[in-house]
C-alpha cells in the first residue's frame, strides 16, 4: 500500500470558530463562503506557480529537484533556509494569480539565475474550472460532511449529496470524515508539504526509538462533534495507520518545541533509513517537516501529518 504524505500548519482558530461550527450544521449554509473564496483565490495562486514548477523540470537543469520543488514545498518555491521559505509560502498566499508569474521567476532565478530565461509554464494540463464551479468543488467534501452531522441530528441513516442529490451518504461515516475533512479543507487556505512513502514524523520516531514528544491525537479536529456523538465510531490515532487519514497533531504551544525535538535526533531519524538505503530521501523529508513545523510556529498554527490530501499521481498538488 502506498501512501501520499504530507506534513501541514494547522490554523486551530479557523477549526475552532469557523470549521467545525459549519460541519456540526450552526449557521447558514452559505456560512463559509468567504473562505471558499479565499479558497479559490488561493487554488489559482497554486495552480499557476505549480506550472511554473512543471515547466522548470522540462528545463532539465540539475539544481531542480521534483521533490523540492514539485512534488515538495507547496507552489514553487526556492529558499536556503527554513526561515527563507517559509517567507516565500507567505508571499505566493498574498500574491493573486495574475501576479504569481514575477515571484516564480525570482523562486527559479534563486535555484539557477539562468532560469527564467529558459522556463516557460506548462499549460497542457488545461485550465483551472470557472470560480463558481471551482468553488463548489473545493467545498464539495465539507459540504457533504455537514449534511452528515445535520442528518444525524434529524435521525436519518443517510442523507444526499449536496450536488448530486441521487448519491446518498451513510450518517455514520461521520466520525471517520470530520478530521480528514477539517484539515483538506484547511489546507485549501494554508497547503501543506507534500512527500511518498512512510516519511511521517511519527513513524520516523518510533522507528528511531524515540519519543513522540508533543505528539498527540488529533482531537482537537473534531472534538465538539465527538461530544455530541459519543457512540459513533472516531477515527483518531496517534499516527498514521492506514490512507485518507490524520495522524499524528502538534498544538499550536508546543510547536517550537518539536521543531527543537526533531532537529536534535535528526541524526537518530535517518539511521533506520540509512539502514534500508534511503537514507538521502529520509534528510530530504525532515527537511521538509522542519519547513512546516517553521512556517506553523510563525502564523501560530498546529501542525499534523496526514495522507492523501495531495496526490502527485493524480495531479492534486499543493
Amino acid at each position: 500500500m502506498g501512501y501520499d504524505t504530507s506534513f501541514h500548519p494547522v490554523d486551530l482558530r479557523l477549526v475552532e470558530d469557523r470549521l467545525l461550527p459549519y460541519i456540526a450544521g450552526h449557521g447558514d449554509d452559505d456560512a463559509i463562503d468567504d473562505l471558499i473564496a479565499r479558497a479559490v483565490g488561493i487554488r489559482g495562486t497554486r495552480f499557476r506557480a505549480k506550472q511554473w514548477a512543471l515547466g522548470a523540470l522540462e528545463a532539465k537543469d540539475d539544481a531542480i529537484e521534483s521533490d523540492v520543488h514539485v512534488w515538495g514545498r507547496p507552489f514553487l518555491v526556492a529558499g536556503d533556509d527554513p526561515e527563507q521559505v517559509a517567507d516565500a509560502v507567505q508571499r505566493y498566499l498574498a500574491t493573486p494569480a495574475e501576479g504569481v508569474d514575477a515571484l516564480a521567476r525570482e523562486m527559479l532565478a534563486r535555484i539557477d539565475p539562468a532560469l527564467p530565461a529558459r522556463v516557460t509554464p506548462d499549460e497542457s494540463r488545461g485550465a483551472l474550472p470557472g470560480e463558481e464551479e471551482l468553488g463548489r468543488s473545493l467545498s464539495w467534501r465539507i459540504r457533504v460532511v455537514r449534511a452528515l452531522a445535520v442528518g444525524l441530528r434529524e435521525g436519518r441513516e443517510a442523507v444526499p449529496d449536496p450536488d448530486t442529490p441521487s448519491q446518498q451518504h451513510e450518517v455514520d461515516m461521520l466520525g471517520r470524515e470530520v478530521a480528514f475533512t477539517v484539515l483538506d479543507f484547511a489546507s485549501k487556505l494554508t497547503p501543506g508539504w507534500m512527500s511518498r512513502g512512510l516519511t511521517w514524523p511519527t513513524h520516523l520516531l518510533a522507528e528511531a526509538h524515540l519519543p513522540r514528544g508533543a505528539f498527540i491525537r488529533p482531537a482537537a479536529l473534531h472534538r465538539p462533534l465527538r461530544e455530541e456523538f459519543p457512540d459513533l465510531e472516531w477515527l483518531e490515532e496517534e499516527t498514521i495507520i492506514h490512507n485518507d487519514m490524520v495522524g499524528g497533531y502538534v498544538p499550536p504551544e508546543a510547536v517550537p518545541a518539536t521543531r527543537t525535538h526533531l532537529t536534535t535526533h535528526r541524526d537518530a531519524l535517518i539511521a533506520p533509513a540509512a539502514s534500508d538505503g534511503w537514507e538521502e530521501y529520509c534528510a530530504l523529508n525532515l527537511t521538509k517537516i522542519d519547513e512546516a513545523l517553521t512556517l506553523a510556529a510563525r502564523l501560530g498554527f498546529g501542525f499534523c501529518e496526514a495522507t492523501e490530501i495531495y496526490s502527485g499521481f493524480s495531479g492534486t498538488l499543493n
